[in-house]
C-alpha cells in the first residue's frame, strides 16, 4: 500500500512540473453513503468530508486536481421488529482522489468542470460494530474505486457533485463482496 500511495504521490509531482499553473485550496461539503454487494437492507446515511486541493493546469481547459480529505462513509440498517435495533455504522476514510478535469468556459469568470478519476482510500477509524483489520469479522482498511462529478467554478470558489464507485471489497470473508458507494456535495476555495 505504501508502493501504490508513494507512486500516486510522484505522479501528482510529475504533472506539477509541467502544469501552467498550480493552485492550491481548501474543500468541505457533506456526502450520503451505502455499500452495495452481498447485503440487503441498508440505507444511505449522511457525513461530510473536508481537506486540501491542488489544481495543476496542464492547459487553459484541462487540468489533473488531486484532493486529500477527511471523508465520513458508512451506511445505515433500519430496526425489524424488536429483535434488531436500528443502527448506523460511520466509517472514517483518508481518501486521495486524482481526478482528470475539462473546464468549460460559461463567460464571467466562471467554468462548468467535467471530471473523472480514481481514488484512494484508507479506513482510519469505525464506529459500533465495525473494525478495520485482517480478521473476518473486520472489513479491509484499503479502499479504492472510480468517481466522476460536474462543478461549477467562478473565479476561485468552486462546487461541485460527485459520486464515488467502490472497486474494492470491504470484507475480509472470500464469499462476500461489499464496496462502498458515495455522493458529495462540496464547495471549495483556491488561493
Amino acid at each position: 500500500m505504501k508502493k501504490i500511495i508513494l507512486t500516486l504521490v510522484l505522479c501528482c509531482f510529475g504533472v506539477a512540473m509541467f502544469a501552467q499553473g498550480a493552485k492550491f485550496g481548501i474543500t468541505a461539503g457533506l456526502n450520503v453513503s451505502n455499500i452495495t454487494g452481498d447485503v440487503s437492507n441498508t440505507k444511505y446515511k449522511a457525513g461530510f468530508q473536508a481537506g486540501v486541493v491542488a489544481d495543476f493546469g496542464i492547459t487553459n481547459n484541462f487540468s489533473i486536481i488531486p484532493e486529500l480529505l477527511y471523508s465520513q462513509k458508512g451506511y445505515k440498517i433500519d430496526g425489524a421488529g424488536d429483535l434488531v435495533g436500528a443502527t448506523t455504522e460511520t466509517l472514517n476514510y483518508l481518501v486521495l482522489p486524482i481526478n482528470a478535469a475539462y473546464k468549460i468556459d460559461a463567460g464571467y469568470g466562471s467554468k462548468v468542470i467535467v471530471f473523472a478519476g480514481p481514488y484512494l482510500g484508507y479506513g482510519i477509524s469505525a464506529n459500533n460494530n465495525l473494525k478495520f483489520g485482517s480478521n473476518a469479522s473486520e472489513i479491509k482498511p484499503l479502499d479504492f474505486g472510480v468517481n466522476v462529478g460536474l462543478g461549477y467554478q467562478y473565479e476561485k470558489i468552486f462546487f461541485k457533485l460527485q459520486y464515488n464507485l467502490g472497486l474494492a471489497s470491504m470484507s475480509n470473508a472470500t464469499n462476500a463482496s461489499i464496496k462502498n458507494s458515495n455522493i458529495g456535495v462540496t464547495v471549495g476555495y483556491m488561493f
